[in-house]
């Protein structure tokens, strides 16, 4: 079921919401987190029935597991400890591997050696990646001893509550659970209703009137790069620039819709989504989007690379680039490229990847080359720049550059924007008749639409008043807008955000498309 959908708007979400205060009203307290279930069960079930088994097997096991890790910890059995939580982390990147990889793999194994193999192709479960490393991460948690294993209620609602099911944010479990087992108030629940509707209406919003607008110039060129056509440079850096505000508002509207919906049950998820394209390098891009799968990279991926290499480094005796280049630049590339394969199976999402690995390491050496005195100092020309909005400049031209392969159906069709974007080839004569009102509407959007992601105040921005996510404190005062809007809880404010939800839901009447973080 999608959040952009009427039947979701009108008819599941009042029924969710109202049943789980009535619960609570009517002191039904040990049904609440059945409902909670339930209710999940029932929105990711909708369309795809038959892998709400998996999801449920997969939830019922690494409960399993975070119970036998945390038993072998209790007891000093620290090698059981280790085996357990090994064991689990691996079954679940098998069942992902499977799933998102196995056509992939076999593929490529075939185009090697031909060794024949064949497999029928496997439809990807929706939000396998999202419910998987969630669970990894709570998983390594337990047996850090970080976390400790809780009712079995508890951590179903954890890993499917709907807000943050299909597409995160990718929630630790000391998080989300302490929330879900209090009771609510319901001397509040009116308010946070309140609350949640126009974040949930801002993100709606960004949905259906800005990324499915941004779409519109997009899709028509990698449609075409996908049947063999090389669009000309005008085109090729249209539609990259129109496409990277489509991923923009589509995820930050996704991020908000989540937000909201968590917040309607007087419950607070953790930040996803933080203006990113207004940070001054790619390093502050990738700490601004996506901001809770970056944090899992970090925390189970990069740390756990960079601790040993660091020691190896220094084993070996090298001087401090050296090791500098194997403990931070190494991990750091090679976390890139996970994030890259985690977004999906395919040479593209490798390449999306490596060229964000190659960014960061560029990124840190020249703050590396800064840090040191003794280094030879750079051209002054040089640090004006970078200093005066260059670097905020190439973040951008980086990210758009990178979102090619992100967004193209195929390696040829890759190859086939990237030669228009340097002006190999190409035909645009009848290209503006695929783009509502042509290239001057391209150029209306693409304008229109960069002025609000570099001036506009994002949603958590203009509802700062409330509180709106549980690490809010944290990144208020990162990043701020040109323009400043701050809404209340009057009347005034609540009409506003009325009218901001009807023309959400009145873009959903011209035709609206899926998340693009679903297909991951």
């Amino acid at each position: 079921m999608l959040f952009n959908s009427l039947i979701f708007i009108l008819g599941f979400l009042p029924v969710a919401v109202g049943g789980y205060y009535a619960l609570a009203a009517l002191r039904l307290e040990m049904l609440r987190l059945p409902f909670i279930i339930l209710i999940s069960l029932f929105f990711y079930g909708y369309w795809t029935p038959q892998y709400t088994i998996l999801l449920t097997i997969s939830t019922v096991l690494n409960y399993a597991f975070g119970r036998w890790i945390g038993d072998a910890a209790a007891k000093g059995q620290y090698r059981i400890r280790s085996l357990l939580v090994t064991s689990g982390v691996v079954l679940n990147l098998l069942a992902l591997g499977y799933y998102k990889y196995a056509n992939f793999f076999l593929n490529n194994l075939n185009s090697l050696v031909d060794t024949g193999l064949t497999l029928d192709r496997i439809i990807l479960p929706l939000a396998i990646s999202f419910y998987t490393f969630q669970q990894i991460a709570y998983l390594v948690d337990v047996g850090r001893g970080t976390v400790k294993s809780g009712g079995f209620l508890s951590y179903v609602a954890f890993v499917i509550f709907f807000p943050q099911l299909i597409a995160g944010p990718i929630v630790h479990f000391q998080e989300l659970v302490p929330q879900l087992i209090k009771k609510p108030r319901l001397d509040r629940a009116l308010q946070n209703i309140l609350i949640g509707l126009i974040i949930f209406a801002i993100g709606l919003t960004k949905k259906t009137v800005f990324a499915d607008s941004a779409a519109l110039f997009a899709s028509p060129v990698f449609d075409m790069a996908r049947d063999g056509t090389t669009p000309g440079l005008a085109a090729a850096w249209g539609a990259a620039f129109a496409y990277t505000l489509q991923v923009y508002f589509d995820f930050s509207g996704y991020s908000d819709m989540a937000i909201g919906l968590a917040r309607m049950f007087g419950m607070k998820l953790p930040l996803n989504f933080h203006s990113p394209l207004r940070a001054g390098s790619i390093s502050g891009l990738w700490q601004q989007w996506h901001m809770t799968l970056g944090r899992f990279v970090r925390s189970y991926v990069l740390q756990p690379l960079a601790a040993p290499l660091a020691r190896w480094s220094a084993n070996k005796g090298h001087d401090r680039k050296t090791g500098h280049r194997y403990s931070v630049m190494l991990p750091m590339f090679i976390s890139m490229v996970v994030i890259g394969v985690w977004h999906g199976a395919g040479w593209n999402f490798v390449l999306f990847g490596a060229l964000h690995g190659l960014y960061m390491v560029i990124n840190e050496a020249w703050n590396f080359r800064k840090r040191q005195r003794k280094a030879k100092p750079l051209p002054a020309w040089m640090t004006t720049l970078m200093d005066r909005g260059g670097g905020h400049v190439l973040t951008v031209l980086a990210f758009v550059v990178a979102a090619i392969p992100f967004r193209a159906a195929t390696e040829a069709a890759t190859a086939r924007m990237y030669g228009g974007m340097i002006g190999v080839g190409g035909d645009t004569s009848s290209l503006g008749d695929l783009w509502p009102m042509g290239l001057a509407g391209l150029g209306a959007t693409v304008f229109i639409g960069y002025l609000i992601v570099f001036l506009m105040p994002n949603t958590q921005q203009i509802m700062k008043v409330v509180d709106p996510a549980l690490d809010w404190a944290r990144w208020s005062e990162i990043t701020p807008p040109v323009v400043k809007i701050c809404w209340r809880p009057t009347v005034f404010w609540t009409i506003i955000g009325g009218a901001i939800l009807c023309l959400g839901i009145a873009f959903i009447l011209r035709g609206s498309t899926e998340f693009i973080y679903f297909n991951f």
